[in-house]
């Protein structure tokens, strides 16, 4: 309030003196144009000079921040960052929905904005991957290193990603065990590599920092473990000579948690493990103990596995089951396989013959054509064979 007062005051002042410079009529200014002449005083022609001066001044001064620091600059830039961001935005909607090569052209459209070119270029590149343009994804995201060297590491994990879709695994597993940032993203990426090259030794090696980092909630986590022991207790190297190899194998044996060591998946490979290691007889009381507890599918698949020279234990285990299950499909196929293995043709086909009634798989009909072909009686052993061909074909199509 002070300062309008002041300053109404001021123009009060100026007009006042104005006026007065205008009355001591000290001079006059004429100015003739053609047949039109204008006279004024001095005095009154400074006044009108400064006063015009001002004006220009001043519509210069807003005509330069009309089109510089406001108004039609700033309006024609916000006008093409809006544009942009739709731009953006409209792409990273195709992306979702899934229309790469759309979606790569809006992305790629969109990286001028300097706000969004990083996240433009990044989708750009995977969109491009997943619309099988390799090449191009690879451009840009060389494009993304190069005009943003510190932020590299994403470029790297996208590039692994796309190099893991199209099987090229050996380059992704390179760029992921280079790049030392131990993200998320470059850990689950890590896993994948290593669970598609069943590098189980890497895996396990890998476990203890995707546990401690959360890469993957607890049941996810409980089930990449039971694939790694079981990928480790079944991938023993042959060429070792069977002390050696059970020696590796106990000592995997022993570093499987307790919580795990009753999961059926474990203990079927760990059976296979100690069959393959010349321990069959272990294996056979490691199964039987453990069927005992849980009549489980995937342990009495591992029973029937388990090839042993003398197979009267494992029959005679096996046939005391059933009393409790007598109609079990798995059960009468380990028979049948044990039985066939022992040189019990007959009953062997027996087993067999009733585990295809109850529940026919190409598995059942490949074991009868076998025993029917020890048995002699080929022509029919032909015939179970074609019936088993048809039914994998049935199964086959009813699964499309």
């Amino acid at each position: 309030m002070r300062r309008l007062l002041l300053f109404i005051l001021g123009a009060l002042l100026l007009g006042a003196a104005a006026i007065w410079l205008i009355q001591q009529d000290q001079g006059y200014i004429l100015v003739s144009l053609g047949t039109v002449s204008v006279e004024m005083s001095f005095w009154l022609g400074v006044i009108i000079f400064v006063a015009t001066s001002c004006l220009f001044i001043w519509l210069l001064l807003f005509l330069k921040w009309l089109l510089a620091a406001g108004g039609v600059r700033q309006w024609w830039i916000a006008r093409r960052a809006v544009k942009q961001t739709s731009q953006t935005a409209k792409g990273l909607m195709d992306f979702l929905s899934g229309d790469w090569s759309l979606a790569g052209r809006g992305l790629k459209q969109s990286v001028k904005d300097p706000a969004l070119s990083k996240v433009s270029l990044l989708f750009a590149a995977k969109a491009a991957a997943n619309n099988k343009q390799l090449d191009q994804a690879v451009d840009l995201l060389k494009r993304f290193s190069m005009e943003y060297p510190e932020q590299k590491g994403f470029a790297d994990l996208i590039l692994a990603e796309t190099l893991i879709d199209v099987a090229q695994i050996d380059q992704a597993t390179e760029i992921l065990e280079a790049d030392k940032s131990d993200n998320k993203m470059a850990l689950r990426l890590l896993t994948d590599v290593y669970c598609l090259n069943s590098d189980w030794i890497s895996l396990s090696t890998l476990m203890p920092k995707l546990k401690r980092k959360s890469v993957f909630d607890e049941k996810d986590f409980k089930a990449l473990q039971i694939v790694c022991f079981c990928g480790l207790l079944t991938n023993i190297d042959d060429n070792l000579p069977a002390k050696v190899k059970l020696q590796k194998l106990e000592s995997i044996w022993s570093d499987v948690p307790r919580s795990l060591r009753q999961i059926p998946e474990i203990i079927a490979a760990y059976s296979d493990g100690l069959a393959a290691a010349d321990a069959p007889e272990k294996a056979l009381s490691l199964l039987a103990k453990a069927l005992k507890v849980n009549w489980n599918r995937c342990l009495l698949e591992a029973y029937g596995r388990l090839d042993i020279k003398d197979g009267t234990k494992q029959l005679a285990i096996g046939e005391q089951w059933l009393a409790k299950y007598s109609d079990d499909p798995l059960l009468l196929f380990s028979l049948g396989r044990i039985c066939r293995r022992m040189g019990f043709l007959g009953k062997a086909k027996d087993y067999i013959k009733s585990t295809i009634e109850r529940a026919p798989s190409v598995g059942a009909y490949h074991e009868l054509a076998a025993v029917l072909e020890l048995l002699g009686d080929t022509k029919t052993s032909s015939e179970i064979y074609r019936q088993g061909l048809k039914f994998a074909t049935q199964s086959k199509t009813e699964k499309v």
